[in-house]
């Protein structure tokens, strides 16, 4: 980030000023501090060491460092005794500022900035800060407000100052923010998609980028930060098994029970009796775990803005009072065990419950308990692409957490379903009545939800969640790589879900309003027009040309509609099984047909076109063909036959207009 970028957002932010000290270290004495909020450390006398983070830095007088919330600072004095004041001070661009500084923003946040240097005008800026100081001890309420005004002017000279001097601020590592951000809301909801909104990534990008950083998904790394949090509090307080779980974020103590167990290889209880007998012993887990933006314990200031005691961040939620689930999800658990002690299990884990391929065949076994229930009837043993997996005959209660489409096609209403789908495959909608629950986004599926929905069998995409779905009811690995058409795709839904006569009669549906939809762009435009899908409201400064893979159409156009894409599309992205490429305005015309899709998003508007668009033959002629995001999200079977029909039907519309 440049100085005048770094100015500008200043320009654009609130600014609260939290405090501001004058401090004393006598010589050879240490001091340690975690920034509560941003701030700046201003040394005047003195020499010693300071490491910020990771960085050090040797200073004598004048020497002048910033840095973000949570970072930590220490401080090791020489020969001679070192003042310095500490001005901390909360900042934030407001949501109603242009789309342009919130990109640069969430990108490169101002207030989060590491630098340090020596100013080539100290006693400028000494007399600035000295000031303040002044003001700001009398406590009045006029003196506090004009410390603001002496605040602005400081920063105003610094930044001209290091401007003039070439001082570089440390680039901000993303993955390391996200880190801090986790470690500082670990007990709230984090989700994926919200990570990815924040610090303007893709999902796909950003949890590529953090497991080749930490070895770890990022929903992974917040529940073992939630586990080392938790063994802390276990070794270092006396607090319940309720308690210690709320501190964390998990309002179900069993849920959290099961997943202390699985990440540390023992019960929360056994663990902490183990610590206490000496047989196990306490590493302070939660200060091991933290990133390397933590190395340091703070003397001086904790993570809570205003409060200068010690404390672990946290706690304060512990002892909130929250109605908790236990009654029900341990009667949840007790029909589950029932169940499956019912069906000849012993165990959840002996379900050998996966999912995915169709193409095998299946074992029937009848039960023998006098008590025979519709689930225990009949078993079916289908062959996946993680094992074997007993599934139930003609199952009721399905819970989906993607491909809900290709499940309503054959005929299954499920009990829950992934919100991400609800809301982005909304032509799905007409087809899901209110009793379909939510079980959160994707990303951040809650398993107890699932749990009390009691499902008969549980369809996800999510290899990796396999395990913990399985533990609740049989599941599924969805696997729609492994099918190369939509008839193999719901030929395998309607085999899992035993609704083999069902998919059969959709298909034909599907065949035929297919070709009714081909017959009706036919009788539109020419065979040999050329068509490209574009995209231009989700994306900033670029486009993205979309190919016929995933979602926002493409499958729609180019598989079920077969209409011909731009050469350059064919041959950059479909030829190179690419989902879609990013290009500049000046190559736009490279890649737009005669006919060109553009996506739209409710409620935001699109952005100022430049002319080569505008000269682009396409939209001279009036072929442009706007379809809604909220609608071609998603690219499962069901949608992509929806999608085909709409645009089958605007393509017709917009020839019948230009008659």
């Amino acid at each position: 980030m440049n100085w005048e970028e770094y100015i500008q957002m200043w320009d654009h932010a609130f600014i609260q000023l939290i405090d501001i000290r004058q401090l004393h270290i006598s010589n050879h004495g240490k001091q340690q501090h975690l920034f509560p909020t941003s701030g700046y450390i201003y040394v005047v006398q003195g020499n010693g060491t300071i490491w910020l983070d990771e960085d050090k830095h040797v200073f004598d007088r004048f020497y002048l460092l910033h840095a973000g919330k949570g970072s930590r600072i220490r401080i090791e004095v020489g020969q001679e005794d070192v003042t310095y004041y500490y001005l901390l001070y909360r900042g934030n661009i407001p949501s109603k500022a242009s789309g342009a500084i919130l990109k640069l923003y969430h990108m490169n946040n101002p207030f989060q900035l590491q630098f340090a240097s020596r100013p080539i005008a100290p006693v400028v800026l000494y007399r600035h800060v000295d000031a303040m100081y002044e003001e700001w001890n009398r406590r009045e309420i006029f003196e506090r407000f004009h410390v603001k005004i002496r605040f602005y002017q400081f920063v105003h000279t610094l930044v001209k100052q290091l401007h003039l001097q070439g001082v570089a601020t440390k680039e901000i590592d993303t993955v390391e923010q996200i880190i801090q951000y986790i470690h500082e809301h670990y007990n709230e909801t984090i989700t994926l998609e919200y990570l990815a909104e924040v610090w303007n990534y893709s999902i796909q990008y950003l949890s590529r980028q953090f497991k080749h950083r930490t070895g770890r998904s990022p929903i992974e790394y917040v529940i073992q930060t939630r586990m080392a949090k938790a063994k802390d509090l276990m070794v270092r307080t006396d607090a319940t098994g309720q308690e210690i779980a709320e501190s964390v974020g998990y309002y179900d103590l069993f849920y959290f029970s099961r997943l202390f167990k699985k990440q540390v290889g023992m019960t929360p209880v056994q663990y902490k009796k183990m610590v206490k007998e000496g047989s196990l012993v306490s590493d302070r887990p939660w200060e091991e775990f933290v990133s390397s933006m933590g190395k340091y314990i703070s003397d001086c200031y904790n993570d809570g803005d205003n409060h200068y005691q010690l404390k672990i961040e946290g706690d304060k939620q512990m002892l909130k009072r929250m109605r908790t689930k236990i009654g029900l999800t341990m009667m949840l658990v007790l029909t589950l065990l029932l169940a499956a002690c019912a069906n000849g299990n012993t165990s959840p884990t002996n379900q050998n419950t996966a999912g995915g391929k169709s193409n095998v065949g299946t074992e029937t076994t009848q039960s023998t308990s006098s008590n025979q229930t519709k689930s225990e009837t009949s078993m079916r043993k289908i062959s996946t692409v993680m094992g074997d997996v007993n599934v139930p005959a003609n199952p009721e209660r399905i819970v989906v957490d993607w491909d809900l489409g290709p499940v309503l096609a054959v005929g299954v209403t499920p009990v829950g379903a992934s919100n991400t789908q609800m809301n982005y495959a909304a032509f799905l909608k007409p087809f899901l009545p209110e009793t379909v629950e939510d079980i959160g986004a994707e990303g951040s599926i809650s398993f107890e939800k699932v749990l009390s929905l009691t499902p008969d069998v549980i369809i996800t995409w999510n290899k990796e969640a396999y395990e913990n779905y399985s533990k609740i009811a049989p599941t599924v690995v969805f696997d729609t790589s492994q099918y190369a058409t939509i008839h193999e795709e719901i030929t395998a839904m309607g085999y899992i879900l035993d609704r083999e006569e069902e998919a059969k009669n959709w298909l034909i549906d599907f065949d035929k309003r297919t070709e009714a939809a081909r017959t009706k762009v036919k009788n539109a435009i020419p065979a040999d027009e050329t068509i490209s899908i574009v995209d231009y409201i989700t994306v900033d400064d670029f486009l993205m040309v979309i190919g016929k893979n995933g979602e926002r159409g493409g499958r729609a156009a180019y598989e079920l509609l077969d209409l011909n894409p731009a050469p350059k599309v064919k041959s950059e992205i479909i030829d190179q099984k690419k989902d879609r490429i990013e290009v500049s305005w000046e190559t736009v015309n490279d890649y737009v047909g005669d006919y060109v899709i553009v996506l739209s998003v409710k409620g935001k508007k699109p952005p100022e076109l430049p002319m080569m668009w505008k000269n682009l033959d396409a939209v001279k002629n009036n072929r442009v063909i706007v379809i809604e995001m909220e609608n071609y999200f998603a690219a499962d079977s069901f949608s992509s036959l929806l999608q085909a029909e709409d645009i089958a039907d605007k393509i017709a519309k917009l020839a019948e207009t230009a008659k």
